[in-house]
């Protein structure tokens, strides 16, 4: 019998998702996300007149989340080393820029240091998943029709690798969208039934 003719089976649909960071904040302003993948490169070998293949390591590709800007962010704070900033009814233009000082980047003039003067400052991976995400996970969180959490995908030490801030047109009135791509060092899925 096909899942189509079930009429007490709902597939998992693409609309239905939040984004939870920290402890626990969620994001509001996410209009996209792509799914952990993982890739699998192989070895070969050659044994007489055959080659083998065999498996190696897994290694995570990074996901892009997109996002809107309708002055909410999310819930939730962002850590900016010197206090933390709520993001409820934040820019997301203004949040992502505050998650790039909070990983430790400081601009040539000195911005995002309190002191005044400019120094020589790269972000960290510490600093990134701890003050930027607040935790060193976040997690992509799939719900069904009743609003039930169904799939968790929970990404560990999540670092920021590119961040977009749209791009402007006025021959178009559409949103502006911002991409956040980042790395993380592998993921776990937790299926609720």
């Amino acid at each position: 019998m096909a899942w189509w003719s079930d009429a007490s089976t709902e597939p998992k649909r693409k609309n239905r998702f939040f984004i939870r960071i920290g402890t626990g904040g969620i994001l509001y302003s996410v209009s996209s996300v792509s799914k952990p993948n993982v890739s699998i490169e192989t070895k070969e070998y050659r044994l007489i007149n055959h080659f083998y293949k065999y498996p190696g390591i897994p290694k995570w590709e990074d996901i892009s989340i997109k996002f809107v800007d309708a002055g909410i962010w999310g819930s939730g704070a962002i850590d900016t080393g010197d206090k933390k900033v709520e993001t409820d009814k934040r820019s997301t233009s203004k949040t992502l820029w505050e998650m790039l000082l909070s990983s430790g980047y400081v601009t040539p003039r000195g911005s995002g240091n309190t002191k005044g003067s400019a120094r020589v400052v790269s972000p960290e991976k510490a600093a990134m998943v701890g003050r930027s995400f607040g935790a060193s996970s976040f997690q992509i969180v799939q719900l069904n029709a009743d609003g039930k959490e169904t799939e968790i995908w929970t990404l560990y030490n999540p670092v920021i690798k590119k961040i977009n801030w749209g791009e402007l047109d006025y021959a178009d009135d559409g949103l502006v969208e911002y991409t956040l791509d980042i790395s993380y060092d592998w993921a776990e899925l937790q299926e609720k039934t």
